[in-house]
């Protein structure tokens, strides 16, 4: 790559959607955010009937709060580890003139001032957690943001999405002067699946990697075993079929069970 002088164009690691986040709307250019947010919203009237407030977990640049908040509407929290990408959702949200609060916030790690009635943590975040202790931990820490008959909602992507879709996770764009290539590989024996991003802006080349983890139905719902959650339902996604082995993105529903009344 060169700076159009002959010389080398310096390319610069960054840590993932540090860069991305200021193109990262035209790289989910493709989701139908809409669509996702009548889902949940269904998902919702269904299990959490009533809710009014929502947290919502590794929520980028804010497109599916901005959709879903509306609809309740609900008291809506939405945040994120990147602060370049709540800097994007905060801009968004001022645009649009919704009433949606982000912060900066790690999902493995996090408190809450006041319980809430769902948190939603949604596209692929928990797969970004490697190991199954930051996944224990973040199912406590939901579990304790909840309350009691409270909902978590979130999905995960299966093996069988990295091994069936690998032609989509291919793709470049360019838009006012952001520029990205995106390149995927899937390990199948370690199960780790990681997108490599070639950003250009403003003139300067940068790498990101991400690396995601392809958790089995089996094993996600050995985790939520060692919880006290219960789980409602674990549903092919956006579907109401139940998730079986073979499915790519498994929509959960957990809940917080009410109150034992003390004796």
């Amino acid at each position: 790559m060169h700076d159009g002088t002959g010389s080398p164009t310096p390319v610069q690691d960054s840590a993932p959607y540090r860069v991305l986040a200021v193109g990262y709307d035209l790289v989910m250019a493709h989701v139908a955010y809409d669509a996702w947010a009548e889902y949940i919203e269904d998902l919702l009237d269904r299990f959490r009937p009533g809710a009014r407030t929502i947290l919502e977990l590794g929520c980028g640049t804010g497109s599916l709060a901005l959709e879903l908040q509306p609809r309740g509407p609900f008291r809506y929290l939405a945040t994120d580890r990147e602060p370049q990408m709540i800097r994007v959702a905060r801009r968004k949200a001022e645009h649009l003139g919704r009433p949606v609060r982000f912060d900066v916030a790690d999902f493995t790690a996090f408190r809450v001032a006041e319980p809430v009635d769902a948190v939603l943590l949604l596209y692929d975040g928990l797969n970004y957690l490697l190991e199954p202790d930051p996944i224990r931990s973040m199912l406590a820490c939901v579990h304790a943001a909840l309350a009691p008959g409270g909902v978590f909602v979130f999905d995960q992507s299966t093996p069988a999405n990295s091994i069936n879709n690998a032609d989509y996770f291919e793709d470049e764009g360019e838009q006012d002067g952001f520029r990205y290539v995106r390149r995927s590989a899937y390990d199948p024996e370690a199960r780790l699946h990681t997108t490599t991003f070639e950003i250009t802006v403003d003139g300067r080349t940068f790498v990101e990697r991400h690396v995601q983890r392809a958790y089995t139905r089996a094993e996600m719902q050995a985790l939520i075993d060692e919880t006290p959650f219960e789980v409602v339902a674990a549903f092919d996604g956006f579907s109401d079929d139940e998730a079986h082995d073979d499915t790519e993105r498994i929509h959960w529903v957990l809940r917080r069970r009410e109150a034992t009344p003390a004796s």
